[in-house]
């Protein structure tokens, strides 16, 4: 199975390719600098891609990252549908300063978490709980050339109304693979309301001739909500052809970054190839993840989760013409006292600019 997952990764963006032909002139944005482009985002994440079907099994989110905007009330759909949300945006922090450019983000994602053995139907007491979390969220992002402040509010709900055993198992039907049969233990319906905020600091590029380059940039974050509380650091070194002047490799989590162009210089602007390898890793202090310490208000099984978890990872992004492909390989530390080692999961970014 794993093999059909690097096949699709290898696939998908030449269909996209095909399916999203580029403007004219010379197979760019030609007419459009990159701060008048708007870009959708997918991200699948899945543990198969790592060989296994447990813990952190499945995530999709979908995401679309308006134009920079002098201010957040310039977006369409915020004036137009959500015009009581813009006085709260201005009171939100970090992400208001008039001197930087500003982009709207809205997205749409859910996760799937399963235990070990998800061919028993008993409750498995020494290990994590089920559970699905299916979210909207609107981020705030506030940047200059170097500089990235993301503001993001997530809300939704965990529990059977967040439909976690209909896709899995569904999904598992469609590939012809067994049903988790312990759904029934998953955690109970509970709204879930989450606040983050991110840091990212393009903190130093080294030109190294004929379009080639190296960059680090590190990120400080926090979250606060009844879903996850913690802070976390981390960074991420980059190598490659015509390298994007942006804020690093995007993966499902609150307050991350997302894969947009950023100067004329990225490929989705100027037209042609670029690529880059990079690594890099995230590490938390963890306050609560429903997810293990179990429901907020409601007695349900619960594991003893670990304070500190680390990701590291590391991956490939390659960029042609509007289209921008990134695939991370990503290993995170035991979540919770038992946890039998840690797990290996992979990550699949496809953004569109237009």
């Amino acid at each position: 199975m794993p093999g059909a997952w690097i096949r699709a990764a290898l696939i998908l963006p030449a269909v996209l390719i095909l399916c999203f032909p580029a403007p004219s002139g010379a197979g760019r944005n030609a007419t459009k600098t990159a701060g008048e482009l708007r870009t959708f985002n997918f991200y699948v994440e899945n543990d198969m891609m790592g060989g296994t079907d447990q813990h952190y099994t499945n995530a999709v989110k979908l995401t679309y990252l308006s134009k920079n905007l002098a201010a957040y009330s310039e977006n369409d759909l915020v004036a137009e549908y959500f015009p009581g949300l813009i006085p709260l945006i201005k009171k939100a922090p970090f992400v208001n300063d008039p001197g930087r450019l500003h982009n709207v983000g809205f997205s749409l994602g859910q996760d799937i978490y399963t235990p070990m053995d998800t061919k028993s139907e008993e409750l498995q007491e020494d290990d994590r709980p089920y559970a699905g979390w299916t979210y909207v969220s609107l981020a705030l992002h506030a940047k200059n050339a170097t500089v990235l402040n993301t503001f993001e509010t997530s809300l939704g709900v965990v529990g059977p109304d967040a439909a976690g055993e209909f896709v899995q198992n569904n999904w598992h039907d469609l590939i012809h693979k067994f049903r988790s049969r312990g759904w029934k233990h998953q955690l109970k319906n509970e709204p879930g309301l989450m606040f983050a905020w991110q840091r990212s600091i393009r903190a130093w590029f080294l030109d190294l001739g004929n379009s080639m380059g190296l960059d680090l940039i590190p990120h400080v974050g926090a979250c606060l909500g009844n879903v996850h509380t913690y802070a976390n650091l981390g960074g991420e070194a980059r190598f490659g052809r015509r390298l994007p002047s942006n804020f690093g490799s995007p993966l499902i989590r609150p307050g991350g970054v997302v894969s947009a162009p950023s100067d004329e210089t990225d490929t989705r602007v100027s037209g042609g190839w670029g690529w880059h390898v990079f690594a890099g890793m995230d590490g938390r202090a963890v306050g609560r993840n429903i997810f293990l310490d179990g429901n907020s208000w409601e007695d349900h099984h619960r594991v003893a989760k670990k304070n500190f978890v680390a990701d590291v990872y590391g991956g490939l992004s390659v960029r042609y013409r509007a289209l921008s492909t990134i695939y991370t390989h990503v290993f995170r530390t035991e979540e919770f006292n038992g946890q039998k080692d840690g797990q290996v999961f992979g990550s699949l970014n496809v953004a569109y600019s237009f």
